[in-house]
């Protein structure tokens, strides 16, 4: 059994001496026994009565204070729990400050409370049922269930062992919600010590944290590796969940975490975001003006603009500063200044949309199933993009074949695929359309790196070709195959233009083979003397000589010469050639026309 638990409740109603006479350990810190009161997150633990391989496990146990003036505080410890001890003194019962606590909890996701009416030795038996009576309708009236309860006294220890039975007994009543596979921790302290140097520490929720591992720490992105692991006191080499942590860390400093920053596993899918869509609580009125509010996830807290989505369950929040999130998480939204919980729900999109999608993405948020799975938020991504990266999706979570294929490093929808086709075809649809992949990126708002696996399926199906680093309909030889010294001799003949590329003067190594191959593949024409031209450049003159000419009509060198400016040493070949391929046919010093490119390109 590995769990955290933790109190709340409010101010001055025995939290912090109950958690001493449960683990025998104090969490106020000598300014706050000064004080009497908590004003910060304290840490304790017991060991379970679970002995498992000779080892018995360790419960966490985090003390929140319960004056509304540290409500972000109390929240921060609240985020990670299996369970919450809900504190009432018999003495005062149910005060503002406990039904704040309760509707916080619940609304980061913990379900799972005992009621502990604490100081029952202060009041007689009938007060003591009334108040434990009030407390339990109270409970009901916030979370729609009736907790278990028992009347405890931290002064006299009256129940206590019975209280930490009944923890173990609770702990799994509820499947703790996890945010993923990967590791990740909410960090709560930062500090430095001795020898070590900078030290968070954090509940470890999700996945396992070892010695040498490396992590990232976000907002920052920034790359961190584990220096050492301790946890209830013990040096380890691995800590799993649900657990209290202290990291060493290499690679940061203090002055670059602080709460709220989140430990995560380089696998883990943390985004750092200032826009998230909400799924609030349900019968929440979305018909008020927006507002602004303090947002609490994890142990982050900060101030947000509430815009509500009319007619739905739906808001956008825009942060007043980029947090560390993940999709299906719980997250509190309290009135600005004060202590009450305004909102409760769960993040359903982590960033802002194009203006475009934004109407489907809210169809399709409104329509996600109450449960929150890895399942669901594939669908959702899937459902909006078509694509997406396929190492995002765990194993089991593999959609089904007919309706989805994976196309390189992306799990891609086959509707979208077969759009996505219609849409490049369309695009290059056109005599000279020519675009590169990141224009049609841009043009189609596609993943570049997906969109460039596409292309190269439409090549391979001979429906479109490279030329010049862009993309043409039609098929035929695509320069993207030629090699790497292929393309730069092509881009060589291209850069001789009308002055022609001349193999026996280049003395360029290994050009025979590769010219053969340019012009086996359309790319080149040769002509006699070994002059070659690029087929871009050989179309244009051709044209440029029979511009306006019938067929049957007649014209001679010099006219061809003034055409396409080139000497008598190039346009002899150029013609030889034309009619090696029957553009014309040649009448003492005049050439016939035969065809006209015009008609040809019109029969194309």
């Amino acid at each position: 059994m590995k769990a955290v638990i933790g109190t709340a409740g409010h101010v001055d109603h025995g939290k912090t001496a109950l958690i001493k006479a449960l683990t025998g350990i104090t969490t106020a810190r000598p300014v706050e026994q000064a004080r009497g009161m908590t004003l910060d997150l304290g840490f304790a633990h017991f060991c379970s009565d679970d002995d498992r391989d000779g080892e018995s496990n360790t419960i966490g146990v985090i003390d929140v204070p319960g004056h509304e003036r540290f409500i972000r505080n109390m929240v921060a410890g609240v985020w990670s729990l299996d369970l919450v001890l809900l504190v009432v003194a018999a003495d005062e019962g149910w005060m503002p400050m406990t039904t704040d606590h309760l509707r916080v909890a619940h609304a980061m996701g913990v379900k799972n409370i005992i009621l502990c009416i604490n100081k029952s030795d202060t009041v007689d038996a009938e007060t003591l049922s009334l108040v434990e009576e009030d407390a339990l309708e109270q409970c009901l009236a916030i979370t729609d269930e009736i907790p278990e309860s028992l009347c405890v006294s931290s002064l006299t220890g009256e129940n206590i062992d019975r209280l930490r039975l009944m923890i173990q007994q609770n702990i799994g009543r509820y499947e703790r919600t996890r945010l993923g596979d990967a590791a990740h921790l909410y960090i709560d302290r930062v500090f430095t010590v001795n020898g070590i140097g900078t030290v968070v520490t954090g509940s470890l929720a999700d996945g396992s944290l070892r010695v040498g591992e490396r992590l990232k720490v976000y907002p920052s992105g920034k790359d961190v590796q584990i220096r050492t692991l301790q946890s209830y006191n013990h040096n380890i080499e691995e800590a799993s969940p649900v657990s209290r942590v202290a990291v060493g860390l290499k690679g940061i400093t203090r002055k670059e975490l602080e709460r709220g920053c989140c430990l995560a596993a380089r696998d883990a899918f943390c985004h750092t975001t200032d826009r998230l869509y909400i799924r609030l609580e349900e019968g929440a009125d979305t018909s008020r003006k927006n507002r602004e509010v303090e947002v609490a996830l994890g142990t982050w807290n900060g101030l947000a603009q509430l815009v509500y989505l009319r007619g739905t369950r739906l808001a956008l929040l825009k942060l007043n500063e980029p947090a560390p999130c993940f999709w299906g998480q719980s997250i509190a939204m309290i009135r600005h200044g004060g202590s009450t919980l305004i909102h409760s729900g769960q993040i359903v999109w982590l960033s802002d949309v194009a203006s475009h999608q934004r109407k489907p993405l809210r169809a399709l948020l409104e329509g996600l199933s109450e449960q929150l799975t890895t399942a669901v938020h594939l669908r959702l991504n899937l459902d909006l993009d078509g694509y997406v990266l396929l190492a995002t999706v765990p194993e089991g979570d593999r959609v089904a074949d007919e309706d989805y294929l994976i196309i390189g490093d992306w799990l891609v929808s086959r509707v979208f695929r077969d759009k996505l086709n219609e849409r490049i075809l369309a695009f290059l649809n056109g005599d000279g359309v020519a675009m590169t992949t990141v224009e049609l990126a841009t043009r189609l708002r596609v993943n570049a790196d997906l969109l460039e696996q596409v292309l190269q399926q439409l090549k391979i199906d001979d429906k479109i070709r490279m030329s010049q680093n862009a993309w043409m309909s039609g098929g035929g030889a695509s320069e993207d195959d030629l090699g790497r010294d292929g393309q730069q001799l092509l881009e060589r003949i291209r850069a001789a233009g009308r002055d022609g590329f001349e193999a026996e003067r280049e003395k360029v190594p290994g050009a025979q083979k590769l010219l053969r191959n340019l012009v086996r593949l359309g790319f080149v024409v040769a002509m006699e003397g070994k002059i070659y031209y690029s087929i871009d450049l050989y179309e244009q003159l051709l044209r440029d000589i029979l511009a306006g000419l019938p067929v049957g009509g007649r014209f001679d060198i010099g006219l061809a010469r003034e055409r396409t400016g080139l000497s008598r040493k190039y346009i002899i070949p150029l013609l030889n050639k034309m009619e090696t391929e029957r553009w014309v046919r040649r009448d003492d010093n005049d050439r016939i026309v035969m065809k006209s490119p015009v008609i040809q390109d019109e029969a194309a």
